[in-house]
């Protein structure tokens, strides 16, 4: 909450009851680009949704004891389905893909089609559009071209 604090400090208009108002708030602390104390803020929940995006962005900002701590309190409201987190593979790739979603990516930028990707892979063409709508919204792209430019400008 310490940047929070320093930023309504500088606005002296705001009064302490306000301050204590956005400090359970994601979206006030979202808004002051504070994303860990946005998902801070979300734990402090007991609904499922906000629990699950606190998770989510504890997950991207990689803060693996707080994520824990999400996980379990989503398993204490009975959750079904707690993602257990990204594998070491994962986490260790800059972009956040797994070993398949890269193979993927890389049959993307050789053109491929989903059936022949599926082919190339021995899995179902189903699958392949789940992997390839995955790395789309990993690379915050819209499609397989933008996806493909990418990954050619990550490796030049």
């Amino acid at each position: 909450m310490g940047r929070l604090r320093r930023a309504l400090d500088a606005a002296p208009a705001i009064s302490a009851a306000r301050w204590r108002i956005c400090a359970g708030d994601g979206q006030a602390w979202d808004k002051l680009s504070c994303r860990l104390d946005a998902a801070l803020a979300l734990l402090d929940s007991t609904d499922e949704d906000e629990l699950r995006d606190a998770l989510r962005r504890l997950d991207e900002l990689g803060a693996k004891a707080t994520a824990s701590l999400a996980r379990q309190k989503l398993r204490h409201i009975g959750a079904r389905s707690v993602p257990a987190g990204p594998r070491r593979a994962t986490r260790a790739h800059p972009l956040g893909l797994t070993p398949r979603e890269c193979e993927v990516l890389e049959l993307i930028c050789e053109r491929q089609t989903n059936a022949q990707i599926a082919r190339t892979l021995f899995i179902s063409a189903k699958t392949v559009d789940h992997h390839v709508s995955a790395v789309l919204a990993k690379l915050g792209v819209e499609n397989r071209e933008a996806a493909a430019d990418m990954s050619r400008n990550l490796t030049a």
